[in-house]
């Protein structure tokens, strides 16, 4: 490959254009209106899981009052909406608030390093087929056009899987059936359910989804489940919210109902820890009172697990109820054995003949979609590094990232990383520094401590959770390197906080006045890291090393 000549210098570069990537995007137009910023988008538009998924019925578990922008709220009656409906949202919150003339389509990210050097990040972007960019570069193995840029600070913006292509078991039999098998995630176009028989293999939030909108046109559907999920079922229209909305300005309004709904969201999952019984008991009466008398209950919607182990599945006005209620579908709970030329064979001996069989089987987790991170030449195991404030990686410089919650709207921590970000480049300007690193004063880098258990990280049991062994950044009981998920507790932190703490390392100030938020960067001498103090050998009091406190 020939050497490659950087294209483009700029201030921020953020990865992704779909909730986090809009998000951060905007906070910084708020907040560095003069900074040069630029969000890459590998595929062809913005919005990305709602762009991506195309599949009927794709919605939210999340009501539109938290999903949506703490700086842009949503105004509309409707608070669990479908895909579409979120997607005009990104799309009209980007044009509003000009970040949508920062995206760059058809640019995917497949490396970044860090120079200690250059104090900047070399990014290299693949470009899709008929994509503007500068540049001739060319990798002749892979046939792609490249482009190289450079940047100050970059963020990840991309999401937490694979956006390819989604889990699929791999069935026995599968070739042998002579209908359609498709996975939600790369929904057909083509695709003509009606009058079909359709089987959906799964029970998650795709799963419950599909069913509804699937039935509406389908001669019959079932969802066919080796275990349980716990499903609750909400109004699809707030009535209080509408009400507040009528009676009071739209700020006002918005910011109420919001701040409501963030405590109810976190009361129920605060109570499902500490008293799960009670929970299952509620969830499980309202099912009873949602299906005909008699219905397999303990069967088909009670799971083994406690409430919030996994995440707890949402149906819009008790849609999924009504369609199993009027024999539109049906849940089975078994397991496969095979595929068959007609349908599935299962375990019990019964087969389900159907025409179209979905695999709604779950995701590929991923952190930053694959892309190669190295700091002066030496790759970057993410799995080997201690996560700072849950936004940033022990010993990475000048990079943070978005990794919202599981028990709650993912917008939420995209608001709050986006707000301390802000602060921390304002911090930079104010002092002179140009770079920061989070550095564990305890240990070294990718040192032992910490654990990778994606199931403490998360609080959830999920299969795509436990398939995620060893993908994702390894956490610890101390403060800042904890990632709770916990919205009170990281609103304290990211947007009360200092920015400033032990573990946050800066380089020496330049000479003279600091630049204005508008000038590029491009300082020589290379960073100069604080000196680590000793690693603690003693352990504290019950064998857990000493906690810091988080200023």
């Amino acid at each position: 490959m020939a050497a490659w000549r950087p294209a483009e210098h700029l201030d921020v570069l953020v990865i992704g254009a779909g909730l986090s990537g809009i998000g951060v995007a905007v906070h910084l137009r708020t907040s560095h209106p003069g900074r040069r910023v630029a969000l890459l988008e590998a595929r062809g538009a913005l919005g990305g899981t709602w762009d991506l998924f195309r599949y009927p019925g794709v919605r939210s578990d999340s009501d539109m009052n938290t999903l949506s922008f703490a700086f842009r709220p949503w105004r509309e009656d409707a608070a669990i909406v479908d895909g579409p409906a979120i997607l005009r949202y990104l799309a009209e919150t980007a044009r509003a608030h000009g970040v949508d003339e920062w995206i760059r389509y058809g640019h995917r990210v497949v490396a970044a390093g860090w120079s200690s050097a250059d104090r900047r990040w070399t990014v290299d972007v693949e470009l899709a087929d008929g994509t503007p960019g500068p540049g001739p570069d060319q990798d002749a193995a892979a046939g792609r056009r490249r482009v190289r840029l450079t940047c100050d600070v970059l963020v990840g913006c991309s999401g937490y899987y694979r956006y390819d292509h989604g889990y699929e078991p791999d069935f026995p039999g599968r070739d042998r059936f002579a209908g359609r098998v498709v996975h939600p995630q790369h929904w057909p176009d083509d695709l003509d359910h009606g009058d079909a028989r359709v089987v959906v293999i799964g029970s998650g939030a795709t799963a419950i989804s599909l069913v509804p909108a699937l039935a509406e046109r389908a001669a019959h559907v079932t969802m066919l489940q080796r275990s349980p999920t716990y499903v609750a079922s909400l109004p699809a229209v707030d009535p209080l919210a509408t009400r507040l909305r009528r009676a009071l300005p739209d700020r006002w309004a918005g910011t109420l109902i919001r701040r409501r709904n963030i405590v109810s969201q976190q009361f129920v999952y605060r109570l499902s820890r500490r008293r799960p019984e009670l929970v299952r008991r509620e969830l499980l009466r309202r099912v009873r009172e949602a299906l005909p008398a008699g219905y397999a209950v303990s069967r088909h919607f009670t799971p083994s697990y406690d409430p919030w182990d996994q995440r707890l599945c949402v149906v819009p006005d008790g849609d999924l109820f009504r369609v199993i209620s009027s024999g539109q579908a049906e849940v089975v709970t078994d397991h496969v054995d095979t595929f068959t030329e007609h349908g599935i064979l299962l375990r019990s001996g019964r087969e389900l003949a159907c025409d179209v069989i979905v695999t709604a089987t779950g995701l590929r987790m991923a952190l930053f979609d694959g892309i190669a991170l190295s700091v002066d030449g030496e790759p970057v195991r993410v799995p080997d590094r201690l996560m700072y404030k849950g936004m940033m990686l022990e010993g990475v410089p000048n990079f943070a990232f978005v990794f919202g919650y599981a028990n709650a709207s993912w917008t939420l921590k995209v608001d709050l990383v986006g707000r301390h970000l802000g602060r921390l480049l304002r911090h930079l300007d104010r002092s002179g520094h140009r770079v920061f690193v989070p550095v564990d004063p305890a240990g070294p880098v990718g040192g032992a401590d910490g654990t990778n258990d994606e199931a403490a990280l998360l609080g959830l049991t999920s299969g795509y959770v436990r398939r995620a062994a060893g993908e994702l950044p390894r956490q610890d009981t101390r403060a800042p390197w904890r990632a709770r998920m916990s919205y009170p507790r990281d609103l304290r932190a990211l947007r009360f906080g200092r920015v400033t703490s032990p573990a946050l390392r800066f380089d020496p100030p330049l000479p003279g006045p600091a630049p204005s938020p508008a000038q590029g960067t491009d300082p020589a001498s290379p960073v100069v890291p604080a000196p680590r103090p000793p690693r603690r050998t003693e352990p504290a009091r019950g064998g857990m090393a000493p906690a810091r406190r988080d200023p």
